[in-house]
C-alpha cells in the first residue's frame, strides 16, 4: 500500500474527511490530499508529498486572521503588533516545535500564518499509525493555541441572543 493511500486509510479511520486535491503543475507536488477535522467547526488542512522530497510529507495549513483580529492589530503601533505575534508565534511553537511557521506577508502587517510539519516516510513505516496520529494532532494543536493566542489579545465574543424567559410545564 502507497503512503498516500496508508495515510488516507488512517484518516478515514479516525472519522476525518478526505479530498482528493487538484494542485497547479507550479505547485510541485506529487500528490495531495485535503482534510477537514471531525466536529464543528472543522479545521482543514493539507498533506502533501513534494515532487523533490518525495521521502516525506508535509502537513500543510494556511491560518487566515480574522478581519476583527486584523482591526485590533492595525490600531497598534508597528512594534506593539510585532511583541503581540511574536506572543502568538511562542505559544504555538511551544505546541509544535517540529513545525515550521511563518507570518505572511510579515509580522508587521500579518494576514495569513502558514504551518507546515514534515513527517518522513521511513518514520511513518516504522511507527505506524499511532505516531502519525500523534504527530497530526500536535500539529492541529497549533491551530488552536494560534487562534487562542489572538483571542487572548482580542477576544471576539459571539453575538449575545436574547434568553428565552423560562417555563414551567404542568
Amino acid at each position: 500500500m502507497s503512503i498516500k493511500d496508508q495515510i488516507t486509510k488512517w484518516l478515514i479511520e479516525e472519522s476525518f474527511t478526505v479530498t482528493k486535491l487538484e494542485t497547479p503543475p507550479e505547485a510541485r507536488v506529487s500528490w495531495s490530499i485535503g482534510v477537514t477535522t471531525p466536529g464543528v467547526p472543522g479545521i482543514r488542512f493539507s498533506v502533501i508529498m513534494p515532487m523533490e522530497k518525495q521521502d516525506r510529507v508535509v502537513l500543510v495549513m494556511g491560518i487566515a486572521i480574522s478581519q476583527e483580529h486584523k482591526s485590533e492589530l492595525e490600531k497598534l503601533k508597528p512594534t506593539e503588533r510585532v511583541k503581540v505575534i511574536h506572543s502568538i508565534l511562542l505559544k504555538a511553537l511551544s505546541v509544535c516545535t517540529d513545525c515550521k511557521i511563518a507570518v505572511q506577508p510579515d509580522v508587521v502587517n500579518p494576514f495569513t500564518i502558514a504551518i507546515n510539519m514534515e513527517i518522513f516516510g521511513e518514520e511513518i513505516e516504522r511507527y505506524g499509525k499511532s505516531y502519525f496520529m500523534k504527530l497530526l494532532t500536535r500539529f492541529l494543536n497549533t491551530y488552536l493555541a494560534i487562534v487562542s493566542g489572538f483571542n487572548e489579545w482580542f477576544p471576539v465574543l459571539p453575538q449575545v441572543t436574547k434568553e428565552k424567559e423560562p417555563r414551567t410545564y404542568i
